[in-house]
């Protein structure tokens, strides 16, 4: 979706707030994650600011800082795309 949709705004920042910076950093190596910007939040501030409190899932968050759409775990691509495509049209 990175990829489909930068041209259009679409920003994906992966989020690791349960374990440690360097399973995060290793983990992007070996699924070979380079298009996507991923942060460790040490405190757990921005996901609990976003409403998460588990490791696997997606918010989506718009412009003014709304979030629009919390998916738990679970998720299939075609959630992932109709919600990115009703945010960024």
């Amino acid at each position: 979706m990175q990829q489909r949709y930068k041209e259009d705004g679409l920003v994906v920042i992966g989020l690791g707030f349960q374990d440690t910076k360097n399973n995060l950093t290793n983990f992007t190596k070996e699924m070979n994650i380079n298009d996507i910007i991923f942060v460790f939040d040490i405190d757990g501030s921005a996901a609990k600011k976003y409403g998460i409190s588990y490791g696997a899932g997606a918010v989506f968050i718009k412009r003014n800082g709304i979030v629009s759409k919390r998916f738990p775990a679970g998720f299939n691509e075609m959630e992932l795309l109709r919600e990115t495509y009703r945010i960024i049209k």
